[in-house]
């Protein structure tokens, strides 16, 4: 039978600052206070670390409502943190029945709330209409808690604590922890199925459940009885089970649907590898006579290699002698050319004398013409 030794909070509702609780007695454990002063926090905060993932269960509208809000004088946090630890008496020996209950909070002036008996009156942060009205009742009790069918056994082999942690950050980020190790909400439902505990048990009675519960519908209430029988667990394992084999169904109806298209393509396949073989038979038979081919074909390329490579001497020879001729005839062009242009230099210098020699004729012709007027002037005169 596991009972509760520690619950750690941190940011969770009205725990702004790290509060710890510890249960060290194997009796009944209360916390007596007058309406507002959180008692209720703590029973959501067990639940709450257990997966409960409804925000109305936990009296709020969203699941960052359980994120401490900060007041006028304190400002808000970023993440909620509660920490639960649950130790099995017969292993640990330091709990006896005469171990008295210890309650520490850390750095938190105003005393907090333990589950047990809530004082008769309105209760403060009503979210759900079963919270509203007098508190009458038991709000949950824990410690000491023993299921009909009798010890609630965890699914784990190590000894001494088990230590379950969740966190949830304003971003919308959370995690799970088993023993300090990230774990999955699964993880921790598994980890509890069948002990009584977790967000849906019977181990977790708040105020107005048991009219929940006896006015809820045949199936719910099996559950819930089921859940107390402690074979909540072994219906979920049959489920999955089931579920395993369903798939395991299909997976055999499809290997058999492959396994006989298989059968059929085997004919078409044993077809295919005859044509491989019968290409691979003619592929090497083809390779023999095109190497036959290749080698008869290179000889011819050789001689004709010999052949074109003494025409290309020959024609290597010719070309050397041409270009010989040419650079004869380009000197003889060069020598041609340079006593063309000697001659057309003193061809230039000829037409520029008689160039000259014409002005200096015009010229003169001019003078004896006006010479002519003159005398012929003269002899007027006379």
């Amino acid at each position: 039978m596991l009972r509760l030794k520690r619950v750690e909070l941190q940011g969770f509702k009205s725990f702004c600052d790290k509060t710890e609780l510890r249960f060290n007695g194997s009796g009944i454990a209360a916390v007596v206070g007058p309406n507002g002063c959180g008692k209720s926090n703590l029973s959501d905060a067990i639940s709450w670390v257990l997966g409960e993932q409804s925000a109305r269960s936990l009296r709020g509208t969203r699941m960052e409502d359980v994120i401490f809000a900060g007041t006028r004088n304190r400002k808000p946090l970023g993440m909620a943190s509660v920490t639960m630890t649950l130790v099995n008496p017969r292993i640990d020996p330091t709990i006896t029945p005469d171990t008295p209950v210890e309650i520490k909070i850390v750095d938190e002036p105003v005393t907090q709330t333990l589950v047990g008996v809530e004082a008769n009156g309105q209760q403060n942060g009503h979210a759900n209409g079963h919270q509203n009205g007098h508190a009458n009742g038991v709000v949950a009790a824990i410690n000491g808690h023993d299921a009909a069918h009798g010890p609630a056994t965890i699914g784990i082999n190590r000894p001494g604590e088990i230590t379950i942690t969740r966190r949830l950050y304003r971003s919308g980020e959370s995690e799970y922890l088993i023993d300090g190790h990230t774990a999955r909400l699964r993880d921790i439902q598994e980890l509890f199925m069948g002990s009584g505990l977790g967000p849906e048990s019977y181990a977790i009675i708040e105020q107005g459940r048991i009219g929940q519960i006896l006015s809820s519908k045949p199936q719910d209430r099996r559950a819930i009885i089921e859940e107390a029988a402690g074979i909540t667990k072994f219906k979920t394992r049959k489920r999955l089970a089931e579920g395993r084999l369903e798939s395991a169904r299909q997976n055999l109806a499809r290997v058999f649907d492959i396994l006989e298209e298989v059968t059929r393509q085997v004919n078409s396949l044993k077809r295919q590898a005859s044509k491989a073989r019968r290409y691979g038979e003619l592929k090497l038979d083809l390779d023999a006579r095109l190497r036959t081919v290749l080698a008869s074909r290179h000889k011819v390329l050789a001689t004709e290699i010999e052949k074109t490579a003494a025409d290309l001497e020959a024609a290597s020879a010719e070309l050397k002698q041409a270009t010989e001729a040419v650079e004869l005839s380009e000197a003889e062009r060069k020598q041609l050319q340079a006593a063309c242009y000697d001659i057309e230099a003193r061809l230039t210098e000829v037409r520029r004398q008689l160039a000259d020699l014409k002005v200096e004729s015009e010229r003169t012709r001019g003078k004896l013409e006006a010479h002519v007027r003159e005398s012929a002037t003269i002899e007027q005169r006379m």
